[in-house]
């Protein structure tokens, strides 16, 4: 269960699936996501593994996110900077 909004933990496999997506779409766009956020805050982990430290990155105003690269499954990212 999440600390802050009481909601359950996401799966791992659908946040990959989604994040892969996002990824994909914005390679394939050759242009940046803009985002607002309104007092946000996300907790990144800070390496691989369920019991890995977190980070909390806060965010309150435009966020401007851009992909520069090739489209790839995250899976085989992950598996070359694992090596």
């Amino acid at each position: 269960m999440s600390q802050s909004t009481d909601l359950p933990d996401p799966d791992p496999e659908q946040l990959r699936l989604a994040v892969e997506r996002l990824l994909d779409e914005t390679v394939d766009r050759d242009e940046a996501l803009h985002v607002t956020a309104d007092d946000l805050s996300i907790a990144i982990p800070m390496r691989f593994g369920s019991d890995s430290q977190q980070a909390t990155w806060r965010f309150d105003g435009d966020v401007t996110i851009s992909a520069d690269g090739v489209r790839g499954p995250l899976r085989e990212w992950v598996d070359l900077l694992e090596e």
